[in-house]
């Protein structure tokens, strides 16, 4: 199933192919009016650009849609290092280079999970790069600094195993001995939610099993567990940095999240208070769905955006 892609799905968008700098090679998919807003639609872990398949007909609409496969998350691939901002700007290079006019025209970052965290350390991070991001989506997620205060509460330790745990030397081999696609599965059961029409959603067009295949890789298992090591102790002192020289989100800021999953954990909107000086809106969803409403609430993500 890892041949199923949004294109395979959605005739409309056209797939490219992007070589940088003779080390990286992003595979995306786009949708181009030739002008106005472009949705920069970035997926977390451990998905693919497929997590975005339910939103993606109804989006097109109103919006150029970029929506890349992130590198080393087992089908974009690059040899530099896990960093959120060089891979960030990989993306927003690409982004330029594959829609018309795409170094000059508005962009919002639309993101879940990791991706959201690619998009945190830009807008923290600027440059002549990100300086057309006008807005930003991020769902599901606070600040990684917030995260790991937290493991202070046992609870967010448990539901939360894996950042620790894939930040790890020797969480590569540990997860192959496992089996990738069997590991893939456990994150993927653990953030469902309790909705069942929302898991029968998430699952459907073989999702799951796409997931699975392609995390069923070296690349995949290698390049993850690097971005989770650099979400560590360098993202960290990063954003400890950040919060001590008052560098925070200053566009406006739309945080979508599960009540059911992160603010268990975290009082979402007095978290980001702290983080963000610009205009902010925080919505939860109720209703039994977990981490990966995008897929399992598409409708969620639509109206709110």
């Amino acid at each position: 199933m890892a041949d199923v892609t949004l294109k395979s799905l959605h005739p409309f968008l056209q797939h490219n192919s992007t070589i940088l700098d003779n080390d990286t090679r992003v595979e995306s998919y786009t949708h181009d009016h030739g002008d106005g807003i472009i949705l920069c639609m970035v997926h977390g872990y451990p998905q693919s650009s497929y997590m975005w398949r339910h939103v993606v007909p109804t989006l097109k609409d109103n919006y150029s849609l970029f929506v890349p496969e992130l590198p080393n998350y087992g089908i974009s691939t690059t040899s530099r290092p896990w960093n959120k901002r060089d891979h960030g700007h990989l993306l927003l290079r690409i982004l330029h280079a594959t829609l018309k006019s795409g170094s000059t025209r508005p962009i919002i970052w639309c993101s879940h999970d990791r991706g959201a965290r690619i998009g945190h350390r830009l807008l923290t991070s600027a440059s002549e790069l990100t300086q057309n991001i006008k807005a930003a989506i991020f769902m599901d997620i606070v600040p990684s600094l917030e995260q790991w205060k937290s493991f202070a509460n046992p609870a967010a330790s448990v539901a939360y195993f894996h950042w620790p745990f894939l930040a790890r030397p020797d969480a590569p081999e540990m997860i192959t001995s496992m089996g990738g696609a069997k590991y893939c599965r456990l994150i993927m059961e653990r953030g469902k939610g309790q909705s069942s029409t929302g898991v029968e959603s998430m699952q459907s067009d073989g999702a799951w099993e796409h997931y699975c295949a392609v995390f069923d890789t070296k690349a995949a298992i290698d390049g993850s567990c690097a971005d989770y090591t650099n979400g560590a102790m360098p993202e960290c002192d990063a954003q400890t940095e950040d919060q001590k020289a008052g560098r925070k989100v200053q566009v406006p800021l739309l945080v979508l999240y599960s009540e059911g999953s992160l603010a268990r954990m975290h009082d979402v909107p007095k978290v980001w208070k702290d983080w963000a000086t610009g205009e902010l809106e925080c919505v939860g969803l109720g209703e039994g769905h977990g981490h990966y409403f995008p897929e399992s609430k598409p409708e969620f993500v639509v109206e709110e955006s």
